[in-house]
């Protein structure tokens, strides 16, 4: 993994979850306040940037904010040979993150959405030309650790998922918030409104 933040961070705890091993698992996160709670939390290996064990990987993992993407990525370029990259940062298109790897095509673009964080997420994939099989598998079981996935051909129907799925949740939050406020102006206590709000929801889905 390039990065150690919250999505970095569910992802690893699903992959752990699965049987994956902690030795296998190096994460690339520049604070060292992040990097020793990573250490502590799962017992997997993280360093400052990505160095040599990169060029061992079969994954690699883009978890950086999008505006650090560029900057993140540079010291990957004498290190790709072959590996799967897999990028979940919002709004990175394959052909710049591509450009900014030197050309570099072993490429999956994935959004993922909030609710990975507890495991219940969906996420949508798109795999550049000349994907294998195989790759595409692991890009899947990667995902796959934190909620369901779903395949696109085409890289511009990423901007659909992001409005309906990676968007989403934030609507939901607010209309069941909406919904619990309600009912505490009818007389519920914030308890009584909270868990009927909140059952609604979940047995409504």
């Amino acid at each position: 993994f390039v990065g150690g933040g919250n999505m970095a961070i569910a992802i690893i705890g699903g992959l752990l979850a699965r049987g994956h091993a902690a030795g296998d698992i190096v994460v690339a996160e520049r604070e060292p306040g992040q990097r020793e709670s990573l250490e502590t939390r799962f017992g997997i290996r993280t360093e400052a940037s990505p160095g040599a064990q990169f060029a061992c990987a079969d994954v690699i993992v883009l978890a950086v904010k999008p505006q650090q993407m560029r900057e993140a990525v540079a010291p990957l370029l004498p290190l790709l040979g072959g590996q799967l990259v897999v990028s979940i940062a919002a709004g990175i298109r394959l052909a710049d993150l591509s450009r900014w790897l030197g050309g570099y095509a072993t490429l999956v673009r994935a959004m993922p959405n909030t609710p990975a964080l507890v495991h219940a997420g969906i996420t949508g994939l798109h795999a550049a030309a000349g994907i294998s099989g195989a790759q595409r598998e692991a890009a899947t079981a990667l995902l796959s650790a934190v909620g369901d996935v779903v395949w696109f051909d085409d890289e511009a129907m990423l901007d659909a998922v992001t409005a309906v799925s990676g968007s989403g949740p934030a609507y939901v939050f607010y209309f069941i918030e909406a919904l619990e406020q309600a009912a505490r102006e009818l007389g519920l206590t914030p308890a009584q409104a909270r868990q009927l709000a909140g059952q609604t929801f979940a047995g409504s889905v």
